[in-house]
């Protein structure tokens, strides 16, 4: 026993040695089997080393790239309290300085629109088709607009909130606007306005008098009478007459993209809301499954691409995001924006701050793989409301065409923009357009309303500008 412990004892280290040796061999033998499948594959693919020289395509110049957002949202967006009627006191006007402005204007600098001619071998297939298009912002009824549109036998009347800028809703082949508050009685609960709007459908009538022609209903008021309340809402806006995107009564609704036919162009349309007050909390499931299209958790790509398969030529996205009661876009804005001009948006549309933000352009890839720039406003403020913090009482129409170019490709060109202001005098509310006012006071207008009128128009010009130098934005009297 003890002579055969001695015997092992000698054979040891050799044994290890060569044992170490072989590893070392296989190793070096897979590595270069390895380099070789590599070097092979490589080949057959006749991939080539990247061009250091070629362009890069950035959404936004100075923006990181894009991410996509968590899941779901950190919390859900509570109710802002200075979204209320109520005057506010100095302390509640706190606004980004003009530093701030200065610095957005600097790195968001609007680029020229529509003016890059085809290459020379683009074949000539456009009809030159054009439509022209206005926009406005919030259309919002506190419980001070509806006491001042009640008549006495008890019906509601608006007629004189929107009788002086009637004509400048009606001065386009297809005029559009965000329809803020759920309409028709819900049950036996009165009408109502901030925190949970509910309006008179007689206000649906008097914006198709006034040539409204569709609505985007995808906000974060659209539950404010819950599922019950949001299907009311677009039996009644079909009832009228109205197309909409953004709320849905079925999953065969949701799942239908929203194309209509107008000017003889195909537009499609997707409509998003980052959050619905929570009211979500206390409805149907369906809100959640299909009734309502939340923007953190889109497929915006998917739908996207539905509506090119169903024949779109021009798609326009109703993002209803960021922050309330600021002039100023946010990086989520900004990221969100980049992701809808990636996915093939050609107009960007957005809302949600109550205050008017700035349009640029961001920059996407068309299905030929060139550089599409794609129009984009952050938010056209509100049109109407009760609101009185600065910058809340004021917003505008937007207008542009969307005009067919000799490649076949669309455009937005001729950009300008109404400024609008809500004259709130002896418990009355009616919407001005500015220039029209701004060198002749209107009759029974006090020296305050008219300084404040003044004081808007500034406000507005400040954000939006009148262009880059080389793109004109046109302000338009009315």
């Amino acid at each position: 026993m003890n002579s055969y412990n001695r015997y092992r004892g000698r054979r040891r280290p050799r044994r290890n040695s060569l044992m170490l040796r072989r590893l070392i061999f296989l190793a070096a033998a897979v590595a270069l089997l390895v380099g070789l499948i590599v070097l092979i594959v490589h080949l057959a693919s006749g991939k080539k080393t990247p061009d250091p020289a070629a362009p890069s395509i950035q959404p936004i110049a100075t923006e990181a790239p894009v991410t996509e957002p968590s899941a779901e949202p950190a919390a859900a967006e509570p109710v802002t309290a200075v979204e209320t009627a109520e005057p506010a006191t100095d302390s509640d006007r706190t606004e980004p300085g003009n530093g701030d402005i200065a610095a957005f204007a600097a790195e968001a600098t609007v680029s020229p629109l529509g003016d890059s001619a085809p290459a020379a071998d683009t074949p000539t297939t456009g009809t030159g088709r054009s439509l022209h298009v206005r926009i406005v912002g919030d259309i919002m009824f506190h419980k001070e607009q509806l006491q001042a549109a009640r008549q006495s036998d008890g019906s509601y009347d608006f007629e004189l909130q929107f009788r002086f800028i009637k004509s400048s809703l009606a001065a386009a082949d297809f005029t559009m606007a965000n329809l803020e508050t759920t309409v028709g009685k819900y049950k036996d609960t009165d009408y109502s306005g901030y925190p949970q709007f509910n309006s008179p459908e007689s206000v649906l009538q008097t914006l198709k008098d006034c040539g409204v022609d569709f609505f985007t209903m995808a906000n974060n008021h659209m539950l404010d009478r819950w599922f019950d309340g949001l299907k009311q809402d677009v039996n009644l806006v079909e009832q009228y007459g109205f197309g909409h995107v953004g709320a849905y009564r079925t999953k065969e609704e949701r799942n239908t993209p929203v194309v209509m036919e107008v000017g003889g162009i195909k537009l499609g349309f997707v409509a998003y809301t980052h959050t619905t007050n929570t009211m979500e909390r206390s409805s149907d499931k369906a809100v959640f499954e299909y009734a309502v299209p939340y923007l953190y958790k889109a497929d915006i790509e998917g739908d996207v691409q539905a509506l090119r398969d169903a024949g779109a030529e021009v798609i326009i996205a109703f993002p209803h995001w960021g922050e309330e009661n600021t002039y100023i876009p946010d990086s989520t804005q900004k990221k969100y924006a980049a992701r809808l001009a990636k996915a093939g948006v050609d107009i960007i549309i957005g809302s949600h701050s109550h205050m008017v933000e700035p349009m640029q352009v961001v920059y996407g890839t068309g299905e030929d793989g060139r550089l599409r720039q794609v129009f984009c406003i952050y938010s056209m403020g509100n049109f109407i409301s009760a609101m009185t913090l600065k910058r809340t009482d004021n917003g505008i129409i937007l207008d542009f065409t969307i005009r067919e170019q000799a490649d076949g490709t669309f455009q937005v060109e001729d950009i300008g923009y109404v400024p609008v202001y809500v004259w709130k005098e002896s418990g009355q509310y009616t919407v001005l357009p500015i220039l029209k006012y701004r060198d002749s006071k209107p009759e029974l207008m006090s020296d305050e309303q008219y300084q404040r009128m003044l004081e808007s128009y500034d406000e507005i010009v400040g954000v939006l500008g009148t262009g880059d130098g080389t793109t004109t934005f046109h302000i338009l009297t009315e």
